[in-house]
């Protein structure tokens, strides 16, 4: 399981100055072939730590749902950290 990208990637307005609220198309990769699905993503700075990422699939998908959510949010607090994310 693989995530090649994050496409159309949007920050939708939050009330709250530390989160973030994202949404995007998710390129994943899974035996040997490619599908999408759309994203919803918050990210929660917090006073210490890393930030808590939430990931919410909007659309139905045909691979397992925990590996791809633990391979989004991975790929997210990398785009996170490189300070790529909007």
């Amino acid at each position: 399981m693989k995530v090649v990208e994050l496409r159309d990637l949007n920050r939708r307005e939050s009330p709250v100055h530390y989160i973030k609220e994202l949404t995007a198309v998710a390129v994943i990769e899974w035996n040997q072939r490619q599908s999408e699905s759309d994203i919803a993503i918050t990210l929660e700075h917090k006073p210490l730590g890393p930030p808590d990422v939430r990931i919410h699939l909007l659309d139905t998908v045909d691979w397992p749902t925990l590996p791809v959510i633990h391979a989004i949010k991975d790929y997210v607090v990398d785009l996170e950290k490189a300070g790529r994310l909007p």
